[in-house]
């Protein structure tokens, strides 16, 4: 399976909405008057910084739970093709600025005794 690619303008699209949320981000910290002239930019910048790492969490949390839908419950082992039931596992990922829970399936074949993760969209022995 490949990996989808994203050109710049869609990238861009998405950093205008994320910048579009900024505003959001201010008007919850300091009202809609905005930051008053006692507040010094590094105070700014926790702020913006803690939404950065908020929105990369969200997005990614996301994106990783509708992924983990999409994998089979019985995936056949790469070895023998036997289909073996797949069990949840979750692992901790830090990312740039966040740290996720990623939910994963993880199957073992009792005849080949092994553990294999399931290739995506559950395809069909090697």
């Amino acid at each position: 399976m490949s990996t989808p690619r994203f050109t710049a303008e869609e990238l861009d699209r998405l950093r205008q909405l994320a910048t579009e949320w900024g505003n959001i981000v201010s008007k919850r910290a300091f009202g809609d008057d905005g930051p008053g002239l006692d507040v010094d930019f590094t105070t700014m910048e926790q702020i913006a910084t803690a939404a950065a790492q908020g929105l990369t969490e969200g997005a990614l949390q996301q994106m990783l739970a509708q992924q983990a839908q999409k994998v089979p419950e019985h995936a056949p082992c790469p070895a023998c093709g036997k289909l073996c039931p797949t069990q949840p596992r979750t692992r901790s990922l830090t990312a740039q600025g966040a740290a996720v829970q990623q939910a994963e399936r993880i199957a073992h074949c009792p005849d080949c005794r092994r553990d294999f993760f399931p290739p995506p969209g559950g395809l069909g022995a090697g």
